[in-house]
């Protein structure tokens, strides 16, 4: 293909990947009240472990133009998300005349187990990290004394944050792995790295997580639990 037919190629697929948005887009911001209540979950089931739970849960606006903002950011967010598949496939389509048939045979391989390790990493996050993690910073404060006030802007840009750390974090086997196929890494030094990997996954957790001991054992014990499943996977991809 000449440099011409390139560009019209990657026209083509740019303009395909931004249909497939905004339609998404629009669609999440038509059903954005379902995506409110979906997104709130986390700080219901936080609130509700509470021992003693504040009078009033709802979320402050904070003003008129911070929730319109927060709407946006988490249609966008949905948008993103629903048309990733049309947007890899896109994506993909571009870049794969340029590699050869080893390299494809590897993107083919990794590409989707990168996805699925990000969506499992969201799902964990969302489930089981932010409501606990939620929990930990609500009960710090003595209730009698300071009343909690729920900002909903902020309270979104803390769930999407951790949620997409998350799902950054779930990547770790999978890079791991790569390191050790391509002879960067053997796969017996994952195992004699395992307490210098323990303590750093304390220092990561610490500098993640929220301020408090809970939600620091809440990503250290996953991010320990990810080490060891990318020792095991990269003992089974390259043999020593």
């Amino acid at each position: 293909m000449t440099f011409a037919e390139h560009l019209e190629e990657l026209r083509l697929r740019l303009f395909r990947s931004t249909v497939a948005f905004a339609a998404a887009l629009a669609g999440s911001m038509c059903f954005y009240r379902d995506l409110v209540d979906l997104v709130t979950i986390p700080h219901f089931r936080a609130m509700a472990m509470l021992s003693n739970p504040p009078s009033h849960l709802e979320f402050i606006a904070g003003g008129y133009g911070a929730p319109v903002m927060a709407m946006m950011k988490l249609a966008m967010i949905a948008g993103l998300f629903l048309a990733s598949p049309v947007i890899g496939g896109q994506l993909w389509a571009f870049v794969r005349a340029g590699l050869t048939g080893r390299e494809r045979r590897a993107a083919a391989a990794f590409a989707p187990s990168s996805f699925l390790l990000f969506v499992l990493g969201c799902a964990f996050g969302y489930f089981v990290l932010i409501p606990y993690a939620l929990y930990g910073m609500a009960g710090m404060l003595p209730a009698d004394r300071v009343r909690p006030v729920f900002l909903f802007a902020e309270y979104l840009d803390l769930v999407t944050t951790m949620t997409l750390v998350l799902g950054a974090m779930f990547q770790l086997p999978l890079v791991m792995v790569l390191l050790a196929r391509l002879g960067v890494v053997r796969p017996s030094s994952f195992g004699r790295w395992r307490r210098n990997a323990f303590v750093g996954n304390l220092v990561l957790a610490g500098i993640l997580s929220p301020p408090d001991l809970l939600s620091m054992a809440a990503f250290a014990v996953p991010l320990f639990l990810l080490y060891e499943a990318g020792a095991l996977a990269a003992r089974f991809a390259v043999p020593d």
